[in-house]
C-alpha cells in the first residue's frame, strides 16, 4: 500500500443499525480503509484492497454511497467514476434500536480485520528482514479509570497516531513501511455486586 495522502476528515457518526450492517463486510471494511488512508480512487484502485474484481468492487462502492459513507469526487475522465470517504475516522455507536446487534457485528469484523493482517504477516514473516520480524510488538495493559478517563487516554493516543499519519502524509521516506497498530480498549466484566448503580 502507497503511503496514506489523504488529508484529515472530520469523524463520522454512525448510529443507525442499517449503515453499520452495510458496513459489516470485510471488503468493504478494506475499500473504506483504502479511501481513507490513501485518498480518493477508482474501483480498480480500490479492488486491489479488496482482493475482488473491479465490477465486484464497484457493487461494494455503490452499496457504501448509499449508505452515505462514501461519495462520488470529480474525476478528469467523465466516463469513470471517483470515489471518496466522507470521513477518516468512523465514530460507531451503540445500535440501541436492534439491543446492539449491529454495532457487535460490525465490531466483530473490525477485529477479525485486524487478526487477517496479523496472519498475513505471519506467513510471510520468514522472508522478512530481520529488523521488521523483530519490531513485530503486541502489547497487553490493564489499567483502572473512569468512563471520562478512559476517553483522556484514548485522545491522547490517537494525537500520537495521528503525529505519524502527518508525517507519512508529507512524503515517504526509503525504510519505512506502513504498519497497522490495532488498539482495543476493552472493559472487564465485573460481577453484578462490583457494578456502581448510575446517579
Amino acid at each position: 500500500m502507497s503511503p496514506a495522502t489523504n488529508p484529515q476528515l472530520p469523524p463520522f457518526r454512525v448510529d443507525d443499525p442499517k449503515v453499520m450492517r452495510a458496513l459489516a463486510h470485510p471488503a468493504r471494511l478494506a475499500i473504506m480503509a483504502r479511501l481513507a488512508e490513501v485518498g480518493p480512487g477508482t474501483a480498480t484502485e480500490c479492488a486491489a484492497a479488496t482482493g475482488l474484481s473491479p465490477s465486484a468492487t464497484s457493487w461494494h462502492l455503490r452499496a457504501l454511497a448509499e449508505s452515505g459513507l462514501i461519495e462520488e469526487a470529480e474525476h478528469p475522465d467523465k466516463r469513470k467514476h471517483l470515489w471518496r470517504a466522507r470521513s477518516s475516522q468512523l465514530v460507531v455507536a451503540n445500535s440501541r434500536s436492534d439491543g446492539g446487534a449491529a454495532s457487535r457485528e460490525l465490531l466483530r469484523q473490525y477485529l477479525s480485520r485486524g487478526d487477517r493482517q496479523l496472519e498475513e504477516w505471519l506467513s510471510v514473516e520468514g522472508e522478512q528482514p530481520e529488523e521488521w520480524r523483530e519490531a513485530l510488538s503486541i502489547l497487553n495493559a490493564k489499567v483502572e479509570v473512569r468512563p471520562e478517563e478512559l476517553d483522556e487516554l484514548l485522545v491522547q493516543v490517537k494525537a500520537l497516531f495521528q503525529a505519524y499519519g502527518d508525517r507519512a502524509r508529507d512524503g515517504g521516506e526509503a525504510g519505512r513501511r506502513p504498519v497497522a497498530i490495532s488498539l482495543r480498549a476493552v472493559p472487564e466484566v465485573l460481577p453484578e455486586a462490583d457494578i456502581e448503580p448510575r446517579s
